[in-house]
This record gives structure tokens, sequence and C-alpha cells, in this order.
């Protein structure tokens, strides 16, 4: 079970306890039998907004690097190399660590967009020409838009800025808030100001006819039904089985979106 210890150590930052596993035989590219195939690597970069990360993560990468880790190795459920995990998590110091493993321009198992993940970074390392140049401005990839991925969870608005500026729409897809239930965007609220500024149909409807307001209350993100309540959102939209915002979170049990909507009535 070495690979359970290390994996923890890799996970807790822990530098010390990495080199003495690895040096007593623990496999510095041990997958983890688990659905999200984590290597040391991976594991260590894990993006966590509850688990932030520490000096001690950039010394168990300094550690796995110099003892055998492989860096093009991809892992995690989103299949991107310890470099890719760097720039999606902000990671400045494990992005110069790994920038020179980066494996070109091999496409990505599960279809990932170059621009998504340009998009997504968190890293102030693209400019508007290679955002622009890079693919489909539009292109979903489960279920949010490069758009909403600056937006939502790098909360890069001059990335946003430029997606926009090369014609990017902020209509595309469903909603931020749809997206949503995919990724849980840190900078929501502000994402969500951002595109109803920009043009972004705030009472737009998905294939059920729900807007956002009504996926902020069944979800209870009740920071998000008060914004969307703010920038006019109607809080007696229904959906295709006739339900309100109100009633999604009634029926959710979301007790402080019942209250703002109630308030809304």
């Amino acid at each position: 079970m070495k690979w359970q210890l290390l994996h923890k150590a890799c996970w807790a930052g822990d530098a010390g306890e990495v080199a003495r596993l690895l040096a007593a035989g623990a496999d510095p590219n041990q997958v983890a039998p688990t659905g999200w195939r984590q290597t040391p690597l991976g594991r260590t970069l894990e993006f966590r907004l509850t688990h932030p990360k520490h000096e001690g993560h950039w010394a168990v990468v300094r550690v796995l690097l110099e003892r055998g880790a492989d860096a093009r190795v991809r892992s995690t459920y989103l299949d991107l190399t310890p470099y890719e995990q760097a720039c999606f998590g902000g990671f400045q110091p494990a992005a110069e660590l790994l920038r020179g493993f980066q494996t070109g321009t091999a496409a990505h198992p599960a279809a990932m967009p170059a621009l998504w993940l340009a998009a997504a970074s968190r890293l102030p390392a693209h400019t508007i020409g290679e955002l622009s140049g890079s693919g489909n401005l539009n292109g979903i990839w489960r279920k949010a838009t490069p758009l909403m991925m600056a937006a939502g969870h790098a909360g890069n608005f001059e990335v946003a800025d430029a997606l926009l500026e090369a014609g990017a729409d902020p209509n595309a897809g469903t909603s931020i808030l749809h997206a949503a239930c995919e990724w849980h965007f840190e900078h929501l609220v502000p994402a969500i100001r951002y595109l109803a500024r920009q043009g972004w149909g705030v009472n737009s409807r998905d294939a059920d006819g729900q807007t956002a307001l009504h996926k902020a209350a069944l979800d209870g993100y009740v920071s998000g039904v008060r914004a969307l309540l703010s920038l006019d959102a109607d809080p007696d939209a229904r959906d295709r089985t006739g339900a309100t915002p109100l009633d999604l979170a009634r029926r959710f049990n979301k007790p402080a979106a019942i209250k703002a909507l109630t308030r809304a009535s």
C-alpha cells in the first residue's frame, strides 16, 4: 500500500515524507487504482478550493522530478499533464518547475480544446493573439465555454475581454449557472455580473425551459440568486413543468434561496 502513503504525503505537501517513501521503494509514477487515476505529481497538484497549496507542494514537485517522476503523464479526471494542472490551479512556482516537460501538440484524450484550457488558466501567460487564434471561441467542453472558464473559474476578466473582442458569444451554451453544476466556480457572482454587462441574456432558457435563476434556486446558490435578481432575472419564470425558481427552491429544500425568492415575489 505504498502508493497510498505516497499519495497522502503528496496531497499534504510533505516533501520529507515523500523523499522517505521514495527512498524506501515507492514508485514515483504509481497511478492510483481509482477513478481519478492520479499520479504522485497529479495528486500533489490536484486543484481544490478547500485545500490551498503551499511551499511544501512545490518542494514535493521538485523531489518527485529528481526521483524519476514522468511529468508527461496525464492524470486526474481532467486528464491533465502536471504543467497543465499547475496552470489550471494557478500554481506559478510549480508551473515554472514543469514548463520544460510540456508534451507539445498532442491531442487531449477527452477532446478538451486547447483554447478552453488556455482560458481556464489562472496564470497570466496567454496573449490575445494566442487566445483568438487557437480554436473555437464558442466551443463547449463539459458544459462550459472558454469565456465561462475565464470568468468563472480563473476570474481573469482581462482574458475574458480578449475572448469577447475576438468574437466569443456570452450567450453560447446555456448559462454559467448551468455549467456550475459541473464546475464549482469560485468567481461565480462576479462572472454573472460581468457576463450580464457583456450582453448575456439573464432570462435565457435551456432545453428544459429553465433560466439561470431556476438553476441557482434548485442548487441553493443563494449568492447567485441574489445577483441574478439584482440583474432583473424574472422570479416568476416557469420551466417546462410549470415550476418557478421558488417552486424548485422549496422542492429541493434550499431555505436561504426560498427566503431570497419569497422577498422578490
